[in-house]
């Protein structure tokens, strides 16, 4: 994108006209146009002026490679580093709220816990989908795949013991003629189609999305 292209979009993203733009660069309104209409290109005093007036960095105005502040290399690596511990984070946690599942269902075997246990799984997800909502319009590849990748980890993690859950309750409306290990190897396999199924549609979601 050239600087002519960038000027204009930065200056209608702020809702300034020409004038508005002169004005506060202290310059003529003639000066902007010809700017806009690459027949003329600011001096080095004035892309300083432009970086700081629209928040934008000065290589981001003169490199025509560059589409967004995003693009540059830097700033890419600062992202990505932000988003490896953001998802470090949350799956810690759901790691953490795995374990407490465990405690409740398989040693404590608790109903009212085990199922208490499930919110704040459910919590977590709904928090890191609410904080992607909010910076979509920053979204990039980048952002995208971490997404894609921290649902197919949480397939992983958040589906076995809500099957369980599920199957167990049903079971004690059934004759027991089966041996738990019986069971707990029907749920076994149950839970890896479910958790398979999960990580193929999250797939199909984002090709979808290309």
């Amino acid at each position: 994108m050239k600087l002519s292209d960038k000027i204009v979009r930065l200056r209608k993203s702020n809702g300034w006209s020409q004038e508005d733009l002169a004005e506060k660069l202290n310059i003529s309104r003639q000066a902007i146009s010809r700017w806009e209409g690459s027949t003329a290109q600011p001096d080095a005093a004035n892309i300083l002026q432009l970086s700081k007036l629209f928040g934008v960095t000065t290589d981001y105005l003169l490199n025509d490679e560059y589409e967004s502040d995003n693009d540059l290399p830097k700033i890419k690596e600062v992202k990505n580093d932000s988003f490896h511990q953001i998802l470090i984070l949350v799956i810690t946690l759901e790691v953490m709220i795995l374990i407490i599942q465990f405690m409740t269902t398989i040693i404590l075997q608790n109903t009212f816990f085990s199922v208490l246990s499930f919110i704040p799984f459910v919590a977590s997800i709904g928090g890191f989908e609410y904080a992607y909502q909010k910076k979509k319009s920053e979204a990039n590849e980048t952002t995208n795949v971490f997404r894609k990748k921290f649902y197919k980890i949480s397939a992983w993690l958040g589906a076995y013991f809500p099957i369980r859950f599920v199957i167990t309750s049903l079971s004690y409306f059934y004759p027991r003629s089966y041996s738990m290990i019986a069971l707990e190897c029907v749920i076994f396999v149950i839970y890896l189609i479910m958790a398979t199924l999960i990580c193929l549609q999250i797939e199909k979601n984002s090709l979808k999305g290309k």
